[in-house]
């Protein structure tokens, strides 16, 4: 097996021919199942695409080369005109070589229409978001403003067609040249460190957290209002029945009208979190090809969990909802966290390297507060006491050491 082939995600394993070959007619079954046992993390991926493939398999019969070529001709038409026929056809069990390279045409195609879909989405100015980057503004016309201070204000004024930056006012019509405002996007890039606050046209505001970047348009023109979301913001959105306020984030739609939630989807988390304080918001993923959706609908002091790896959701009562949005006035609380987590979070929030030693229990649970316009050593001494470790800073390094009752018998 290709090392590579642990690398992929469920689209490029639902694109390749050997994988496709092996669900179907078990071609090199002994490597394959070797290869699955011996890369866990291969796992989940392999169970999801195999049932993807299953299930077409039970659905569709094997499309003739003019469809086929009629599909790639005109997507759009495709779906209008071939769903209802290819519900209607018969399951068919007999498969061969050719049947499976057909499959995976098929697999192509609803692949192409999910992927470009996806495509159609908003791409990032920036290919990455960089510790040591500057916090900033990137107008659609690609020109950068300096968010100089650690926690920036951001205000669009649709009706003078202005951004208020701190105390700069910039001209969004002289921008643009057209006397008009654009609906291209905007982004506020908030590197670890800092965090800033938005008030966007629409009146709806935004808390933008360490590590964090939005895209937004100057004006909402569409039917929904869609932002963009890289990192961990809490919403306060202006009501509008008319215009439902969508933020879309690591493939997940978080939906609303009007309400108070919360959303932390960090590239490197292994989860996608949304809190609800008030109102009603509908978290949404799109399913395989996008036939369809998964949604839950969420309640006040109620979480959504995504796990990535994993695909699912998970619901949970939350008591103490303040926790999630703790952030957004300087201070970090946690309840029965583990270290780990809360270390990661100081690291965020500081823009510093916490480093552990090997096979340090970091998934110790504490319970307490940090106060964030504290400097950092006064924070790692209060984490020092209730987790009873030493450290050391260096720089912008944090160096955790032997917990102290280890120390004392040595």
């Amino acid at each position: 097996m290709k090392p590579e082939f642990f690398k992929y995600n469920l689209e490029q394993l639902l694109e390749e021919k050997s994988f496709i070959s092996w669900v179907l007619n078990q071609e090199n079954n002994t490597e394959w199942e070797r290869f699955v046992e011996s890369n866990p993390g291969f796992r989940s991926k392999a169970k999801k695409a195999r049932e993807i493939i299953h299930m077409l398999q039970d659905r569709y019969e094997v499309l003739d080369e003019n469809s086929v070529l009629e599909i790639w001709k005109n997507i759009d038409k495709y779906e209008q005109q071939y769903k209802q026929k290819i519900r209607r056809l018969k399951i068919r069990r007999r498969l061969s070589w050719a049947a499976s390279v057909l499959l995976v045409v098929s697999l192509g195609t609803f692949g192409y229409l999910y992927l470009n879909e996806k495509d159609q989405g908003y791409q990032f100015v920036t290919s990455d978001l960089q510790q040591n980057s500057k916090a900033r503004m990137v107008l659609s016309t690609g020109e950068e403003i300096a968010l100089k201070k650690d926690n920036s204000t951001i205000a669009l004024n649709d009706a003078a067609s202005q951004v208020t930056v701190n105390d700069s006012i910039v001209n969004l019509s002289e921008q643009t040249g057209t006397g008009q405002q654009t609906a291209q996007m905007n982004e506020v890039i908030i590197p670890y460190g800092k965090k800033t606050e938005l008030l966007l046209a629409d009146g709806t505001k935004v808390w933008l957290n360490a590590g964090s970047r939005l895209a937004f348009p100057s004006k909402f023109t569409k039917n929904t209002r869609e932002i963009y979301l890289e990192g961990e913001a809490c919403f306060l959105v202006a009501k509008n029945e008319n215009q439902p306020f969508i933020v879309k984030t690591g493939g997940l739609d978080v939906k609303v009208l009007g309400t108070h939630f919360n959303v932390s989807a960090y590239s490197k988390d292994a989860t996608i979190e949304t809190v609800l304080l008030e109102g009603s918001v509908a978290v949404q993923k799109p399913k395989a090809f996008g036939l369809g959706k998964t949604e839950v609908v969420l309640k006040p002091s109620q979480k959504a969990s995504f796990q990535k790896e994993e695909s699912e959701f998970t619901v949970t009562d939350e008591v103490d909802v303040d926790l999630y949005v703790a952030w957004t006035y300087g201070w970090l609380k946690y309840d029965k966290e583990s270290l780990l987590s809360v270390l990661r979070k100081v690291e965020r929030y500081y823009n510093v390297e916490i480093q552990l030693p090997a096979n340090y229990p970091g998934d110790d649970l504490i319970t307490g507060k940090l106060d964030l316009k504290e400097s950092l050593d006064a924070v790692m001494v209060v984490l020092a006491d209730a987790s009873r470790f030493e450290f050391r800073i260096n720089e912008n390094k944090v160096f955790i050491e032997k917990k102290m009752e280890e120390l004392r018998r040595r």
